[in-house]
């Protein structure tokens, strides 16, 4: 249900400049979407949640989250390298934590900021989801974390729109029917804007038909909205209880009776619960900096006489079906923010995961029994491309065990690329091991995302384990083999041990000609011409690709002749050649 557009009403409004909001960088800047678009709130069904490591902050505080939240939702874990990653496996379980429902992705950034700097997602009329970025506000000076948005773009190949405005996520709360509330902060990062210009950003990229603004609370580092007051639920806004002497007092009473009176999407005004706020000594240790996630809520503690009475606010607030759970703080309060700054929400977006491919899966010299030592079965696949378009696809297999229970993947290989109407064939064998219970099995193959579980076609046959050998069920004894080998000759093609763009072939070249480069691990590739302006020519590849030897044939057939340049960008590795086009 939405409700007729209408200007924003705005409260408490003061301008002032921030100097460093003036600093501009290189984001790409788009016009809004050309549809309406919608806004979820934080409250409803998410597909996952980013995080970033290297945190930083406690011993404990990154591992105490990812266990929380992996149990409702995918963790996306963004760190900068492969070492980065194993060193993050190694410390959740080094701590405890199981990886059952975490993804990785490999981006440069700065901070642990992601409420801040990450992208906002928006459904477009046709239910695919767009990403909005906008310039980092905080800090500019963090350009890796400003350019994280524009890395998803290709990563996940979703719709980019980048407005001309600067604002940092965690000063914004939406009811999920366009009404969004946030700090005069938005004002100081946007000096020179009018509060119709600001309204209007809102309504053109976010769907946001009213806005709410604020004044912003003192003494506070960010001047975000997220340390005093959320957005539970479309009838519900819980708001800190700041103490009588806390300077902030008058001013936030004044802003929750404001709210009281703000009228939902129902018409009946939004009913407000308070939540303590403790003494402020330097800096605020707020309950309100928590995350909303699938019926969960994570909320600060302190180790302090108030966690009880802030856990029981949530509960009052949520309702029976929501589960809260408190975290310690204390390590990350000084800095001005704690759960809900390090993470962003990412909404249920299923159908960007379907891709038209078919799948074949064939056993070798069926019925396959198994011995009770164990034994190997081969097997064939076949995915192709069914499409005009190029797609990027998870292929995956499991087993059903005699019990009924799933156990695997056994086999994982993520972000396949296919050409339009390509194919990819391998002959691959499976152990199986002494340790497996005895019985009739199914062996599952799945094209589609492994994570989130998203399946486009799925094909399976069984195969009987004829008794108990002994040894026990480790997952790493389900070894697959031969999708890295050769069909003949069995032998393992190593990767190149260095990123490379290779000189083109022909060179001087008409009109064709071959551009060949080589990756020592999988990445994210960006293969571009220009001419000599400086001005992009065309895109040759811009996707992931896996490790090894790569070629692209470039058509310059209807361009002048000339010099031109090919340049490469794969993780931090950029190169760049000369090619010359002769007719």
């Amino acid at each position: 249900m939405r409700r007729a557009f209408s200007r924003a009403l705005l409260v408490c409004v003061l301008t002032a400049g921030l100097a460093a909001a003036q600093i501009r960088t290189t984001d790409h800047l788009t016009p809004p979407p050309a549809g309406p678009v919608t806004l979820d709130a934080e409250y409803d069904s998410c597909e996952g949640v980013f995080v970033r490591y290297p945190f930083g902050f406690g011993a404990n505080l990154f591992a105490d989250m990812v266990d929380a939240l992996q149990d409702v939702a995918v963790v996306y874990i963004v760190t900068s390298s492969q070492t980065n990653k194993t060193n993050c496996l190694n410390y959740l379980a080094s701590h405890g934590v199981p990886n059952e429902n975490i993804e990785f992705i490999i981006a440069p950034t700065n901070s642990v900021w992601i409420k801040d700097y990450g992208p906002w997602f928006v459904r477009q009329e046709d239910s695919t989801l767009g990403l909005i970025d906008m310039p980092y506000a905080w800090n500019p000076g963090w350009v890796n974390d400003d350019h994280f948005p524009e890395f998803l773009e290709p990563y996940w190949g979703m719709d980019y729109y980048g407005p001309d405005f600067w604002h940092d996520g965690g000063n914004m709360m939406t009811d999920g029917h366009g009404t969004m509330m946030m700090s005069t902060y938005v004002n100081e990062s946007n000096p020179g804007m009018t509060n119709a210009e600001i309204c209007e950003v809102y309504q053109d990229y976010f769907g946001q038909d009213t806005i709410y603004i604020f004044q912003a609370i003192s003494i506070d580092l960010t001047g975000h909205i997220d340390l005093w007051a959320k957005i539970m639920n479309d009838t519900t806004i819980l708001v800190a209880q700041m103490q009588p002497n806390d300077p902030n007092y008058a001013l936030v009473e004044g802003h929750a009776a404001r709210m009281a009176t703000i009228p939902t999407v129902y018409g009946t005004p939004f009913h407000i619960v308070r939540c303590p706020m403790p003494p402020v000594s330097g800096y605020y240790k707020s309950y309100l900096n928590s995350l909303l996630l699938n019926h969960r809520a994570l909320v600060p503690i302190y180790n302090l006489t108030y966690d009880a009475a802030a856990l029981d606010s949530y509960r009052v607030a949520l309702g029976p079906e929501w589960e809260v759970i408190g975290i310690d703080c204390n390590s990350i309060a000084f800095a001005g923010g704690a759960i809900h700054c390090t993470t962003q929400n990412v909404p249920n977006h299923e159908w960007d995961y379907l891709v038209n491919a078919s799948l074949s899966l064939e056993p070798l010299n069926p019925p396959i029994v198994i011995p009770a030592s164990g034994g190997q079965f081969s097997f064939n696949v076949e995915i192709a491309n069914l499409d005009t378009a190029a797609i990027t696809f998870d292929f995956w297999t499991e087993v059903t065990l005699p019990g009924g229970a799933s156990y695997g993947p056994l086999f994982l290989r993520e972000r396949l690329n296919l050409a339009a109407l390509g194919s990819i064939a391998r002959q691959l064998q499976q152990t199986v091991p002494a340790g497996a219970p005895a019985g009739e099995y199914s062996f599952n193959a799945y094209v589609g995302s492994h994570l989130p579980r998203v399946i486009s076609q799925q094909e399976s046959f069984t195969f009987v384990k004829s008794g108990l050998g002994g040894a026990g069920m480790a997952q790493g004894e389900w070894l697959t083999t031969g999708w890295e080998e050769t069909q003949a000759g069995a032998q393992t093609i190593q990767a190149p041990e260095s990123v490379k763009l290779l000189a083109n072939y022909p060179n001087p070249f008409n009109p064709t000609t071959a551009i060949s480069y080589q990756l020592s691990a999988n990445s994210h590739v960006k293969l571009e011409v220009f001419d000599t302006a400086g001005r992009l020519v065309t895109t040759l590849v811009n996707g992931w690709r896996e490790a090894g030897s790569h070629q692209v044939t470039w058509d310059a057939s209807g361009l002048p002749s000339g010099l031109y340049f090919c340049r490469m960008q794969a993780g931090e590795f950029t190169g760049l050649q000369k090619m010359v086009l002769v007719k």
